[in-house]
Parts: C-alpha cells; sequence; structure tokens
C-alpha cells in the first residue's frame, strides 16, 4: 500500500506544528494517540487493526491521528523511510487477517509532515492519520485474536460476549426495520403479492412484532383460505415465539381444510409433544398409524410417547416394529437405547 503525503503546496493543507493544539477534538469520529514506543511501526499498526474496526463497527466515518496526545497537542512520531515504507505494508496485511478481512477502500493512510513555528519542517518526524469510511454491514469486524472493538465517544471499548450479543441484536433489529419500510412500500402498490407478504410475516416474526405477523398471516389467508401452506407457516412461526397452544389451534384449522397432508398432521403431533400433552399425542399418533401402518416414523414416535407414559415394554414393541420396516433409522436406534437406559435407571420393566 502506497502510504499519501500531505504536500505544503496543496490548496488547503494540514499543517501540524510541534507543540501546538490540533483544531479538533476528541469523539465519536475523532481519536488521537500519542506514540512513545522505541518500535513505533508495530504501535501504529496494532493501533490501526483495532481503531479502524472500531469505527467500521460503530458504522461512523472517522479519524485516528496517531502523534497526538489525548489533549491534542501535536508531538509527532519519529520515523525513518524505511519504518514508513513497513507502516505501508503491514497496515493492510494486518486488516487483511480481520474476520471479515477490511478492504483497503475502508480506510486511506496519510502520512503527515511537521514543522517548527517557524514553518520548517522538521527532518522524520510526522502524523499518522488514518481516515475509515462509514459503512452499513451488518457484521461484526473481529480482530486476527477474535476481539471486538466499537468506537464510543472519545473510547474504543473491547465487547465482552455479551456485548457484541446485544451489537448483533441491534444491527439485525435496524436492517430488519428497513426491510420492514421497504415491503410495506412494496405492498402499498401490490397489497394482494404473495411472496411479498410471506416475506413480511417473516420480518415481522424476527421483530417480534406478533401483531403486524398476525394480520399479514390473515391477510394470505383471507386471499387463499383453503392454503395448507400459509397455516402451516403461520402456526410454526407462532410455536417460534411460544405460542405453541395458539399454533396447535391454527393446526387444526388446517387439517380441517386438508385432513391428508401429513406435514400438517406431523408437526400437530410434535406440537402435543412439546405441550407435554403425550397421552393426547399417543392417541393422534395411534389413529395416524391406522392410515400408514407401515410408516416407521410414526412408530417410532408412538415408542417415544408410551417411553413418556412410562409403558417401557410398548416403547419397545414399537421401536422395534419401526426398526424391522427400516434397519437404518437412526432416530429408532437412538430412542431404543434411551429407552432401555431409562428401565435401566428405573429398574422397571412395564
Amino acid at each position: 500500500m502506497k502510504l499519501e503525503f500531505m504536500p505544503i503546496h496543496m490548496t488547503q493543507p494540514i499543517y501540524f506544528v510541534k507543540g501546538e493544539s490540533f483544531d479538533r477534538e476528541e469523539g465519536d469520529s475523532v481519536e488521537f494517540k500519542e506514540i512513545t514506543s522505541k518500535r513505533p511501526v508495530n504501535t501504529i499498526v496494532n493501533h490501526a487493526e483495532e481503531y479502524v474496526l472500531g469505527f467500521l463497527n460503530a458504522q461512523i466515518e472517522g479519524d485516528i491521528y496517531l502523534g497526538l496526545d489525548d489533549c491534542g497537542i501535536i508531538q509527532g512520531v519519529i520515523l525513518n523511510r524505511n519504518e514508513r515504507d513497513e507502516i505501508g505494508r503491514n497496515i493492510p496485511n494486518k486488516l487483511r487477517m480481520t474476520d471479515p478481512p477490511i478492504s483497503h477502500h475502508d480506510y486511506r493512510v496519510t502520512v503527515h509532515e511537521i514543522f517548527n513555528s517557524e514553518r520548517e519542517r522538521l527532518e522524520d518526524l510526522y502524523v499518522v492519520q488514518i481516515h475509515v469510511i462509514k459503512t452499513k454491514d451488518k457484521h461484526l469486524y473481529r480482530t486476527s485474536g477474535g476481539s471486538v472493538y466499537l468506537k464510543k465517544g472519545s473510547s474504543c471499548m473491547k465487547l465482552t460476549s455479551e456485548e457484541i450479543a446485544k451489537e448483533y441484536e441491534r444491527r439485525t433489529q435496524v436492517h430488519l426495520r428497513k426491510e420492514a419500510d421497504e415491503l410495506d412500500k412494496k405492498l402499498e402498490k401490490e397489497p394482494h403479492n404473495r411472496s411479498i407478504l410471506e416475506r413480511r410475516a417473516k420480518v415481522a416474526k424476527y421483530m417480534g412484532d406478533v401483531d403486524t405477523m398476525e394480520r399479514v398471516y390473515l391477510k394470505l389467508l383471507e386471499l387463499d383460505p383453503k392454503s395448507s401452506a400459509f397455516r402451516l407457516n403461520y402456526a410454526m412461526d407462532r410455536k417460534s415465539i411460544g405460542d405453541l397452544e395458539g399454533a396447535l389451534s391454527i393446526l387444526n384449522e388446517a387439517i380441517k381444510s386438508n385432513i391428508n397432508d401429513f406435514s400438517i398432521l406431523n408437526n400437530k403431533g410434535l406440537m402435543l409433544q412439546d405441550l407435554d400433552r403425550w397421552d393426547e399425542a399417543l392417541l393422534f399418533y395411534q389413529n395416524l398409524l391406522k392410515r400408514q401402518p407401515n410408516d416407521y416414523t410414526i412408530l417410532t414416535k408412538i415408542g417415544v410417547a408410551f417411553r413418556h407414559e412410562g409403558k417401557y415394554s410398548q416403547s419397545l414393541y414399537f421401536l422395534n416394529m419401526a426398526l424391522k420396516i427400516s434397519p437404518n433409522y437412526r432416530l429408532a436406534k437412538y430412542e431404543k437405547k434411551k429407552t432401555y437406559q431409562e428401565i435401566y435407571k428405573k429398574g422397571n420393566t412395564n
């Protein structure tokens, strides 16, 4: 990477005069760092990684000035030609190792010469400026060591695991709100567009906007009252937000519309299990088995239901039937093993 030097003949040059105060103050978009290390290149490169990530993760445009103290007094960094070349190579190399890698388009490194009060250039004394652009990336950048930094005010915070999770959630909600607004605009023009309505329902679910999710699904069902697919999606989304009873009610309505849709029937049985209504689940699966007597998945579910009822011999009977039809069915093998483990623990063979 080629460093940019700020020549003194530019129309509006930034003059850095040693010992004077810089005309900007530290804050959300500005960071000062004094460099006193005997290995200034390594220090500058490490600061570059931390603060470029901090600005990108904060999604703000800003500048890091290396060679100014915390009060904004211009001190400068002693850098010979080889060290300036190293900075030009090592910063891009370091930032390519982040997760995800930071593009060279996202920042610019400029080396500014420093002058004395008589406007005479001071040899080998510089301020290194790193300008970071504003991004709208949903992801968070991590250092090569896995750390996450976020620029906040005049500091660059290293986030804890809990803070990282909260920041991901905040970003997700921002993007979802934007998508919701875009979908609402499209629906103003195409209020009966089913694909847009389906996506709007999903976005509402992700946002935790239950009222909108329900309103959109009811609109979909109004457009196609016999659609078992819409009812199934509606039920699964209600389940995902913790409304199991509501989801079961929707599945029951869906079964009335299409009694032969196995995916709906299967999900009703699973819903009864999730509600811990095992006696109802058992009866439901037994009735389902009459329609599909050789379905090893139903046989396995009956075996599981019997085990939850404490009826281990019946449980093993149906699990063995499932394995007789499909010897390699892994779930039946697992549930059979689990049943034997419970029998061993309880010393019961009922």
